[in-house]
């Protein structure tokens, strides 16, 4: 496969994959709603899209997500902490996802090794469900009255 044709197939299958990831983001943020927006800022939210998208490897992105559940555990928020806890359970267990779809195209560009671009694609399925949650977080998020 060349690498425009993987560069094709690779963005193709992370656009499918992340069409049938919406429903599960909606159900997590679903399941959290009352600690949106007021526990669970936006601020917070921007803060982590931001993380995934200039993050080198997942493991950034871990650091982001451990660390604001340390800070809310600090200030005694457990639900706060809780909702980072399952945040980064989330997006760790789409290391999964992220083999299988390497197992469909013979070899992903631009990357090395098989352990690199297993992280990539990681990195990017990540990416595209915290952009899934952020946009149904914002959606439940009540709008601010005028004064």
């Amino acid at each position: 496969m060349s690498n425009l044709a993987g560069i094709l197939t690779l963005r193709r299958l992370v656009a499918a994959w992340s069409d049938s990831s919406q429903e599960e983001a909606a159900r997590f943020v679903d399941s959290h709603r009352d600690l949106l927006p007021r526990r669970i800022t936006s601020a917070q939210l921007y803060g982590l899209v931001n993380v995934v998208r200039s993050a080198h490897c997942f493991a950034d992105v871990q650091r982001f997500v451990r660390h604001q559940g340390k800070k809310a555990e600090r200030a005694g928020r457990r639900d706060v902490a809780n909702y980072w806890e399952e945040v980064d359970q989330t997006l760790s267990s789409l290391r999964n996802n992220a083999k299988k779809l390497q197992q469909l195209i013979d070899s992903l560009p631009l990357t090395v090794d098989p352990q690199s671009g297993l992280d990539m694609l990681h990195l990017q399925l990540a990416g595209e469900f915290v952009q899934h949650l952020i946009a149904h977080s914002l959606y439940w998020s009540p709008i601010p009255k005028e004064r």
